[in-house]
C-alpha cells in the first residue's frame, strides 16, 4: 500500500479532529441536557438467545455465577410467602395519584395469597366522591415500596392480567429533600395481556418530567416482540440499573439497553394496574375480574452502592 502524501495525512487528521468535536457536541453527557434524539439505545429484534438455567435463587437469573459481585438488598426483596402483605416494606396505593381514569386504585384489590402478590382489576362502582374526577365503573390496584433505591439489579417473576388492563413494574417519585427539582420515571415493563396488537409486546420506557434546570416532559421507549402472549404464563423480568447504562432482561436474556443520562435519583419500586383507554383499549366485561400476579421481587446492589 502506498503511503499518503504528507498533506493528505494532515487533512485526514484534521477531519478526524472535527468529527470528534462534532460528536462531543451532539451527544451531551451532562445529566441536565435533554438528548432524546441522540441517546444511545438498543433493542433486541427477533427471538431470545439461549436462556440461562436457574442454579441459585439468591442471584439474578442473568448472572448465576455472580460475576458482578451482587449483594442482597433486603428492603426491596419479598418472596410473598407470608399470610399477608408485609406492610413494613410496602405501601398500598399511591398518595400522589389515585389511578388512571376511569379505574380507581382500590386498596382491597391488593392481596397476598398462596405465595404470590395479586393486583386485581374489577368492574364495580367507585366511591361517589370520585365520580366528579372521572373515576367510574372500574377499580384497579397499586402499591410501592417504602424504601427508595437507584443503582442495582431488580428481578421479578410475574404474569400480567389476561385482559386489556395494564400490568406494570416501574420506578418513580424522587424525595424532594434529597433530589430537589427532579422528576423522572423508569418503566421496566408495561404489559397488556389481551390485545390484538400489544399482547406480545414488552414495552420499556424512560421518562424525564423535570430537572433542576428545565421543566418539560420527554421520553424514550421501545418494545421487544415476544413469540408468545405474555398473559399466558409467568416470566422472569430483570432490570440492571447502572450509572452509565440501563439494561432490561427477559428470562435472563438481554433485550434492551439505554444510555443513562438522567436516571440517578433514588425512586420507589412500584407495581400497578391501570385502564389505558387510548393505548390498550378498555378491558371487556367478560375478562373481568383479571389479576396481575407477582411470585417474587428480588433486589441486589453492588457493595459500593449499599450505603
Amino acid at each position: 500500500m502506498k503511503a499518503l502524501p504528507s498533506w493528505s495525512a494532515a487533512v485526514v487528521s484534521l477531519l478526524a479532529c472535527l468529527l470528534f468535536l462534532v460528536q462531543s457536541q451532539t451527544v451531551p453527557a451532562a445529566t441536565n441536557a435533554f438528548n432524546e434524539k441522540y441517546i444511545g439505545q438498543w433493542t433486541l429484534k427477533g427471538p431470545l438467545a439461549e436462556r440461562p438455567a436457574r442454579l441459585n435463587d439468591t442471584l439474578p437469573l442473568s448472572d448465576q455465577h455472580n460475576r458482578a459481585g451482587w449483594v442482597k438488598f433486603t428492603p426491596m426483596w419479598d418472596e410473598f410467602d407470608g399470610p399477608a402483605l408485609d406492610t413494613n416494606k410496602w405501601a398500598v396505593g399511591m398518595s400522589w395519584w389515585q389511578g388512571r381514569q376511569p379505574a380507581w386504585f382500590n386498596p382491597s384489590n391488593v392481596v397476598v395469597q398462596n405465595g404470590q402478590l395479586h393486583l386485581t382489576m374489577r368492574r364495580e362502582a367507585v366511591p361517589p366522591e370520585l365520580m366528579s374526577r372521572g373515576y367510574h365503573d372500574y377499580t384497579s390496584a397499586a402499591l410501592h415500596t417504602k424504601a427508595r433505591s437507584s443503582y442495582g439489579y431488580y428481578e421479578v417473576k410475574a404474569r400480567p392480567m389476561n385482559s386489556a388492563g395494564s400490568s406494570s413494574f416501574w420506578f418513580q417519585q424522587e424525595d424532594p429533600r434529597v433530589s430537589p427539582g427532579w422528576a423522572t420515571e423508569i418503566d421496566v415493563f408495561e404489559l397488556c395481556g389481551k390485545s390484538a396488537m400489544h399482547d406480545r409486546r414488552y414495552h420499556m420506557t424512560l421518562h424525564v418530567w423535570a430537572t433542576p434546570k428545565e421543566k418539560r416532559h420527554w421520553s424514550v421507549g421501545s418494545y421487544w416482540e415476544a413469540p408468545w402472549p405474555f398473559g399466558q404464563d409467568f416470566h422472569v423480568f430483570g432490570f440492571d440499573w447502572d450509572r452509565s447504562e440501563l439494561r432490561w432482561y427477559i428470562d435472563g436474556v438481554l433485550v434492551r439497553t439505554v444510555q443513562n443520562t438522567h436516571w440517578h435519583q433514588p425512586l420507589y419500586l412500584i407495581f400497578d394496574s391501570e385502564t389505558m383507554p387510548e393505548w390498550f383499549g378498555m378491558p371487556g366485561d367478560a375478562d373481568l375480574p383479571s389479576t396481575f400476579s407477582v411470585e417474587y421481587v428480588r433486589a441486589w446492589k453492588l457493595p459500593a452502592d449499599l450505603n
